[in-house]
């Protein structure tokens, strides 16, 4: 499977060249053309039938995954499991969320390469991606038709065990209908930033890439900051990454309008750009478009703070802080093995 999934990642490589120098891919196979022109359509689809993903959203997804699906990453990770591939293989119903592109296809690699089979349940957010890239791998492996399913409707199928991504409320549900099942249960979360104050021009401009790439929407978004007392907010106000590409999201625009008004109304301070919002608060799940942000006093009581919130936390943002620290910019492009809620979906499904 590793050998699958390196020539799909250098698919997607050689997909995102002949889609930024169309003319000048002279050396693509004529089969390979057919498939980069129907993956062309998908995407330009995507964008008229979704209008929270941008053109620029899937090609970040698409470059993402061609940089992750490469043989030696693979192996690296892998590697640090014994595998038992004579084992019965399970049937695992994988219901996928939608927030942002292709947030499912981690799941689909994790059943595939432990040697299970595979039945997606699709959100309607993002339907159109993830099959065509299952054609893609089926047209190189054909024995994966027997190992891929999608369906529409959970309760037609028999399955062994679940992965499951969702919001609190839809977790409650899954908790109750999966409880015979051996269930991985995925729940909202955030993620959030510590500055200290001595953040260079190009990580605050990075952190802006943090909070609005797929426009907000996704876990590894930071949606809280911690600043030291006396900060300057304007200072990340002011580094406008990728302005012109949120305001053309017209719903992410319709989000910023509609707090701003609120906070006016309200009159509730708040700090703000021409597409986003800062207001102080405790709260650590902020709405699309506004960033909250908290003042702490001592970096050893906010590490306290942060682990006692782990239940609310994806990742966090920061330099020289923690351990488990990510480098401002890095949010959306995690690595093979860094898994979402913390939990690791192949010692699950082994």
């Amino acid at each position: 499977m590793i050998k699958i999934f390196d020539e799909l990642g250098s698919f997607l490589r050689t997909f995102q060249t002949y889609y930024n120098k169309h003319n000048k891919n002279k050396y693509i196979s004529k089969d390979y053309k057919i498939i980069f022109s129907n993956l062309k359509k998908i995407v330009k689809k995507i964008t008229l039938t979704n209008s929270w993903f941008r053109e620029e959203d899937l090609l970040i997804t698409i470059n993402q995954w061609g940089n992750s699906l490469k043989k030696e990453k693979l192996e690296y990770w892998i590697n640090k499991y014994s595998l038992k591939m004579n084992r019965k293989s399970m049937k695992v119903l994988v219901i996928m969320a939608g927030n942002i592109p292709m947030v499912g296809f981690h799941d689909l690699l994790c059943v595939l390469i432990s040697g299970h089979k595979i039945i997606i349940k699709l959100s309607e957010e993002d339907n159109l991606l993830i099959p065509f890239l299952c054609k893609v791998l089926i047209y190189k492996k054909p024995s994966l038709r027997n190992k891929i399913k999608f369906t529409k409707n959970i309760f037609q199928e028999e399955f062994d065990y679940v992965i499951a991504s969702g919001n609190n409320n839809t977790a409650r549900y899954f908790e109750y209908y999966f409880r015979k099942f051996p269930l991985l249960l995925r729940k909202g979360k955030t993620s959030i930033a510590v500055l200290q104050g001595n953040e260079s021009e190009e990580e605050l401009f990075n952190l802006n890439k943090d909070i609005l790439t797929y426009s907000g929407k996704g876990c590894r978004n930071v949606g809280k900051i911690f600043i030291p007392h006396n900060y300057d907010i304007n200072l990340i106000l002011e580094k406008s990454y990728i302005s012109k590409y949120i305001m053309k999201n017209y719903k992410y625009i319709n989000n910023y309008k509609y707090y701003l008004s609120i906070y006016i109304m309200q009159k509730i301070p708040f700090h703000k750009n021409n597409f986003l919002l800062f207001k102080e608060e405790k709260n650590f799940h902020s709405p699309i478009s506004v960033v909250y942000y908290e003042f702490y006093n001592n970096l050893n009581q906010l590490r306290r703070i942060i682990k006692n919130n782990n239940q609310h936390i994806q990742c966090v943002v920061s330099k020289n802080f923690l351990k488990e620290e990510i480098c401002f910019g890095k949010t959306q492009y995690p690595k093979l093995e860094e898994y979402s809620d913390g939990i690791d979906t192949i010692r699950f499904l082994n």
